[in-house]
């Protein structure tokens, strides 16, 4: 759970970059108030990070989430597409990438699929910040699929979205399976949480 505030931060700049380079404030100002959102995610992690390095001490947490992002296997999905996603700098390409293959990737694999697995081991507190978070997740879905449906009202974007999706699934898929290969039932959790992230 904890390193997961390194991948929400990569979202918040990722939204943050999105926001600057939109081509309307329209446009922008979603991309905004989604960096928000994602900056409220990253700052509730750290605190919970906290709380659980006071309540559980001796078990590394505040001490070694950087380590196990660069390192743990079950992130490095996620860190290759963030990382990559980063980089790229045409605004269009950025927003399929971001709004409609690694945002609701993560989305369905940290806050539903692994949120329920917690609740299913007791971990009451992190399922009810998973819903929260995922009203936030459903706000940004909303507007990304709006903005879709605009775009695709011009000849030639609906081919532009569809390679740029292409081009960043195998990427998000990855990162799914990676992070699910450490839960219980990974295999159903993976297989889920893609359904679900497609499911626009």
């Amino acid at each position: 759970y904890t390193p997961g505030r390194y991948f929400l931060h990569t979202m918040q700049m990722a939204s943050n970059y999105s926001y600057i380079m939109a081509p309307a404030s329209t446009v922008g100002l979603c991309s905004s108030f989604q960096a928000a959102d994602q900056l409220r995610w990253v700052s509730r992690t750290a605190y919970r990070t906290v709380e659980l390095s006071r309540s559980q001490p001796g078990h590394g947490f505040n001490e070694a989430e950087r380590g196990h992002w660069e390192d743990d296997e079950a992130w490095q999905g996620f860190r290759e597409l963030m990382e990559k996603l980063l980089i790229a700098y045409d605004w269009g390409e950025t927003f399929a990438a971001l709004c409609l293959v690694a945002k609701p990737a993560f989305d369905e694999t940290f806050f539903r699929q692994f949120a329920h697995i917690s609740r299913v081991e007791g971990d009451t507190l992190f399922g009810l910040l998973a819903d929260s978070a995922l009203r936030d997740s459903d706000r940004s879905r909303r507007w990304a699929s709006e903005l879709v449906r605009f775009m695709q009202e011009v000849e030639g974007n609906q081919t532009h979205l569809q390679n740029w999706v292409e081009k960043w699934l195998p990427l998000a898929d990855a990162g799914v399976d990676a992070f699910c290969s450490a839960l219980p039932d990974g295999e159903a959790a993976a297989t889920a949480a893609k359904r679900d992230a497609a499911n626009f």
